[in-house]
């Protein structure tokens, strides 16, 4: 009997620990992003408490690049969230609201229609980021059920048969969690700019009605019956971007059968004076708007909501705090690329000055007292004093404040400076102006120029700048 019941704690204690291994395993492997690099709206979602969202927008990297939420929060307080995918397909449009609403109960939901221009992904990762994003239920079972084919469920539900392999590219965001996933609101932060104009005259006045197939059908009366059951107004749209005509004629049939049905259609493709969108600057790609264009849609989308829905403004309400992170968070965006392009040293210096959440290291080394160069001009805002200056060295500008943290001093003992929760600066002095001298994990960045600046920014949580003068 004793023998039994040890055997029976054993098996208890084995199969927990299997557990264990399995669970830690699983969450450093697992799928992090459906926008890229480790962004995921999915997880946003999931840290979201219930009951905040009032505004839904879905649709694929259209929808994640050409709406900011950030700007209806800025603007009218406004709760909004992008339920949106990489390529994001009919069906996992439907099944990321049915997870949408398990948890939220918002007032109205915006569908982009790229959806209706394919049926297949032609890439890899989208598959993935489509269909391994959602936590293991009923839904996400159903939405496998949907797109993938039998012989190949299986993988898709262990999901352990396709992660498995990703051990070779795992990187710092698969053991640590990515900050914005716990604060963004579903949007990606874009500032390139294309350069050029993706105008075409024959698709952007092509009015030719084109047929929808019945999938397509389906798919507009599946999301209208889901917003229907779920109290929610329901719009339809096609974000601006470069289309075929072919594409064109498909959204000319959808706005036929939504016009027959009465729900609100927009092209936007045909709003492009009205926006002011300029094509070559307000987009990195002929199909995504970057920070520039998004802002004047979203901008747009804010006054259309603020006129037709009576929505509270949360501003002052603490319980969404993430709304208020993310708006940071895309202002320190912007900042952060202004700052990288900034080739003068006076006007870095000042930018360092009002970067709120910046953390800015700067070195002094090499035969910078016998340059022409008077770096202590440059200086001096911060707070530099003379006999400082003159002793060269290392200093952190934080806060408002100038501290010197470390010698040019050959030998001198090592100095370690904590950037932020994962990442600390390393100060030695190997030699005048080795690239050693400065180490952040492992990458080298004291420059071969007299005066070195580095940004932190402590909400991006990365190196956001670094010039040499």
């Amino acid at each position: 009997m004793k023998k039994s019941a040890l055997f029976f704690v054993k098996c208890i204690c084995f199969f927990s620990l299997l557990g264990l291994v399995v669970f830690v395993v699983y969450d450093v492997l697992k799928w992090k992003d459906t926008t890229g690099d480790y962004l995921s709206s999915v997880e946003q979602l999931y840290a979201t408490e219930d009951d905040l969202i009032d505004v839904v927008f879905v649709g694929s990297s259209h929808c994640y690049c050409g709406v900011y939420p950030s700007v209806l929060w800025q603007q009218y307080g406004i709760a909004a969230f992008d339920m949106s995918v990489s390529s994001q397909d009919k069906n996992s449009s439907f099944h990321d609201l049915v997870e949408l609403y398990k948890t939220q109960s918002p007032s109205v939901i915006f569908v982009d229609l790229h959806a209706l221009t394919y049926d297949q992904h032609l890439v890899e990762a989208n598959v993935y980021r489509n269909y391994l994003s959602l936590r293991t239920s009923p839904n996400s079972v159903a939405l496998v059920n949907a797109y993938i084919d039998q012989e190949e469920r299986g993988s898709f539900y262990l999901r352990f048969p396709i992660i498995h392999t990703r051990y070779r590219e795992l990187k710092k965001y698969d053991f640590l969690q990515y900050p914005p996933n716990t604060f963004g609101r579903g949007e990606s932060y874009i500032s390139e700019k294309l350069g050029t104009s993706w105008a075409d005259s024959a698709a952007l006045n092509d009015r030719t009605v084109g047929e929808l197939s019945d999938l397509n059908r389906q798919w507009l009366l599946d999301l209208i019956e889901l917003a229907e059951e779920h109290g929610t107004a329901i719009e339809f749209m096609v974000l601006p971007y470069a289309r075929s005509p072919f594409q064109q004629e498909i959204f000319n049939a959808a706005q036929e059968v939504l016009n027959e049905l009465q729900y609100s259609y927009t092209d936007f493709n045909q709003l492009l004076d009205e926006l002011g969108l300029d094509l070559a600057n307000d987009y990195v790609d002929p199909e995504h708007m970057n920070a520039y264009g998004a802002r004047k849609v979203s901008e747009y989308l804010g006054r259309t909501i603020a006129a037709e829905y009576d929505l509270p403004d949360h501003r002052e309400d603490e319980r969404y705090w993430q709304w208020d992170a993310d708006c940071r968070w895309c202002e320190n965006n912007g900042l952060s690329i202004w700052l990288s392009g900034v080739s003068n040293p006076v006007y870095y210096a000042s930018g360092i000055k009002r970067y709120t959440d910046g953390i800015t290291l700067v070195s002094l080394d090499g035969d910078y007292l016998d340059s022409e160069t008077d770096y202590f001009e440059i200086l001096k805002p911060l707070g530099m004093r003379y006999e400082e200056y003159l002793a060269g060295g290392k200093w952190i500008y934080r806060d408002g404040a100038l501290e010197k943290i470390a010698e040019n001093v050959m030998g001198a003992e090592e100095v370690y400076y904590d950037l932020g929760r994962y990442d600390t600066v390393k100060l030695t002095y190997v030699a005048p102006l080795s690239p050693e001298n400065i180490m952040i994990g492992r990458e080298p960045y004291q420059s071969a120029s007299p005066l070195t600046f580095i940004t932190y920014d402590a909400v991006l949580e990365k190196v956001v700048a670094q010039r040499a003068f």
